[in-house]
């Protein structure tokens, strides 16, 4: 597909994507995010045939894709870790970043999968389109919370209680028949936050309650992050320590 053809959001992504994998060398182990903007990615990485890689999917998606292109995949578990850093660089998205590089992850539904792989990683680059960067986490996107299923709807209403929450629902399947079920067999619980909230707070609030399982709230994971733009250059972020 020729540069012309592509969405603006399509060519953003992409740049952002090549920007990150342009890091990779050959010998690295890599964790793979989930996603659009993460496949991207893995796809960039597979079109350099680097020698010596190892690769952490973060989800069944992303290791279908790796797989069918070719990526050498090992469980996070095949990789030593008491020879830190476990994982040299992890490439993700993110739904929404702040100019701290906080992060809302958890769209698709990997959060739990996608924290251990970045907490494992030396570095975590975050690829994203201009639309992501907000001024204030919880702006344009419900945060995902993944609770275990059993008495789900007791937990829903402990995040509920939470002072930074507005409201929170369970997250159904495509077809709205039933609830939506993370790689793990998991629910995900969606929480609208409010303007003030305090990320870094609400996480370690969320954590305490019977029920979570993980937050998508990437407080301290991230240390750049690749902003693509619609004519395809690309500007870096750099992990603030103003928050």
């Amino acid at each position: 597909m020729s540069q012309e053809t592509l969405s603006p959001q399509t060519v953003a992504r992409r740049a952002a994507a090549e920007a990150a994998v342009a890091l990779v060398k050959p010998g690295m182990t890599l964790g793979l995010g989930t996603g659009d903007t993460a496949a991207h990615a893995i796809r960039c990485i597979a079109a350099k045939k680097l020698h010596g890689l190892r690769c952490v999917a973060t989800s069944r998606r992303s290791a279908e894709l790796a797989a069918a292109l070719g990526l050498p995949l090992f469980e996070l578990d095949q990789i030593d870790p008491c020879s830190p850093p476990a994982i040299d660089l992890t490439i993700d998205g993110a739904d929404e970043l702040d100019p701290s590089l906080q992060l809302i992850k958890g769209g698709g539904g990997a959060l739990l999968f996608e924290k251990l792989v970045a907490q494992a990683s030396q570095q975590m680059v975050v690829i994203a389109d201009e639309a992501k960067v907000v001024a204030q986490l919880g702006e344009t996107r419900a945060l995902p919370v993944e609770i275990v299923s059993f008495g789900a709807r007791h937990t829903v209403e402990r995040i509920a209680k939470q002072p930074m929450v507005e409201r929170v629902h369970i997250r159904l399947s495509a077809d709205g028949s039933s609830p939506y079920r993370t790689d793990s067999g998991h629910f995900i619980a969606e929480a609208t936050l409010r303007p003030d909230t305090v990320c870094a707070a609400l996480h370690l609030a969320l954590k305490q309650l019977l029920g979570v399982v993980e937050t998508g709230l990437f407080c301290h994971e991230a240390s750049i992050a690749m902003i693509g733009r619609p004519d395809g250059s690309v500007r870096t972020l750099y992990k603030s320590t103003s928050k």
